[in-house]
């Protein structure tokens, strides 16, 4: 098998592009095979915000489990609406946040799309969480410019966070700050400055993929961060956000200097700051990251004091049949009990609602494209009951249980 990388511009995603896809998918065992299933319009119109309720409860502060909003089509509307009042509890602004919309013009904030998917969260009875505030890609017309280090740090970067977070006001749960900083090649040995000057994106270089340095130290995430804490609500957690991390590896080490850097030099408290994982994942074995590593990265982040969020989570599929559909379901589950048995991980926030709307698209190396937990007609899938057994299972207070993820000969779920 040959596997490579490639960022997909304006998506902050990382599409993996895989010759052949073949691999072997793993027998699973799953909740939802020992519990009664819901049709599709009852899992359409469960109220699943009372056992969320639930859930907040016993971790002991409010769980945001939601997905991302853009605009949807007159056909779609009705659908999105009924999908945000009963099933996610949490909005995120898909585009209508970043820079190039929230900024146009230097100086001069357009906030009003942003704004709207706000009032839609708060008109739903939903959270809201911010992103993002800094980004090298999808920029204004005006950046990356001629805009020197100097101007960066002490004028474009803390104008633009203050403007866009104080606009926002204060019904929001997390703001991505810095978004995807960290190098696809990073080594353990590297400093936290290098595991972003290698990365070759504006603002180290002049642009991206340039050569000329600009940003020769890490005062404009200091700056970003700085801002941040001043103009957020006390209550939102400061995010850095990014793309495969959580595998506990030299990237996740690069993230963990990261955040000691904001630590000591922004002087931002752990308990301000959050990490994002993102989570595009494929489902075949090393696209995705095993439960157990999950879980001990969150750990470690919680000794920290710092709060672990998943922020993006979609998953193609190697072909559309059962078998791989409940492979799926398998691994987004453990995804799920890793954020719900953490202690410090209180968002789970799926990216795009329906097949027909997510960026992931056949012929691009995705296998098949069935990357959310509704298709392309707005009906639940396979994947989509399993986290309502496994939400419903945490809210009765269960234990955790094993990795399904591993397939049934090492996993095998109890009776319900």
């Amino acid at each position: 098998m040959v596997a490579f990388f490639l960022p997909l511009a304006g998506l902050g995603a990382l599409v993996y592009l895989v010759t052949p896809i073949s691999a072997q998918v793993p027998t699973v065992s799953l909740l939802i095979d020992s519990s009664t299933r819901l049709s599709a319009a009852e899992a359409l119109n469960l109220n699943l915000r009372s056992v969320l309720s639930q859930v907040s409860s016993r971790k002991g502060a409010t769980f945001h489990f939601g997905s991302t909003y853009s605009t949807p089509s007159s056909a779609e509307a009705a659908w999105t609406s009924n999908i945000f009042s009963t099933f996610f509890s949490a909005v995120v602004a898909e585009n209508d946040c970043k820079w190039y919309a929230t900024e146009p013009t230097r100086g001069t904030f357009t906030l009003s799309a942003c704004e709207a998917v706000s009032s839609l969260a708060g008109a739903h009875g939903a959270t809201f969480r911010g992103h993002n505030t800094f980004w090298h890609q999808q920029l204004p017309s005006w950046l990356p410019g001629t805009v020197t280090a100097t101007d960066l740090v002490q004028n474009v970067i803390p104008t633009h966070v203050a403007g866009v977070i104080k606009g926002l006001g204060t019904n929001v749960s997390s703001w991505d700050v810095m978004n995807e900083l960290i190098t696809d090649s990073a080594t353990t040995a590297m400093n936290s400055y290098q595991c972003v000057q290698n990365a070759d994106r504006w603002p180290t270089v002049t642009a991206d993929g340039g050569s000329t340095a600009l940003e020769t130290n890490l005062q404009f995430v200091y700056a970003a961060f700085k801002t941040a804490l001043t103009n957020a609500p006390t209550t939102a957690t400061l995010v850095y956000n990014d793309y495969s991390t959580g595998g506990s590896d030299a990237k996740d080490n690069c993230v963990f200097k990261l955040l000691a850097d904001i630590n000591a030099n922004a002087s931002i408290p752990y308990n301000r700051l959050g990490v994002g994982y993102q989570s595009h994942v494929g489902a075949q074995a090393g696209y995705f990251v095993p439960k157990a590593q999950l879980e001990a990265t969150f750990a470690q982040l919680n000794s920290l004091g710092a709060k672990a969020l998943i922020t993006e989570m979609d998953m193609w599929i190697q072909a559309n049949d059962t078998v791989d559909q409940r492979y799926q379901a398998a691994i987004w589950g453990d995804y799920l009990d890793a954020c719900l048995y953490a202690s410090n991980c209180f968002e789970f926030t799926n990216w795009d609602n329906r097949d027909d709307t997510s960026w992931i698209t056949p012929g691009n190396g995705h296998g098949v494209a069935m990357a959310t937990l509704f298709d392309s007609n707005g009906n639940p899938k396979t994947v989509t009951y399993e986290l309502i057994a496994r939400l419903q299972r945490y809210a009765s207070g269960v234990s955790e249980m094993c990795a399904t993820a591993l397939g049934s000969s090492s996993c095998t779920v109890p009776s319900t």
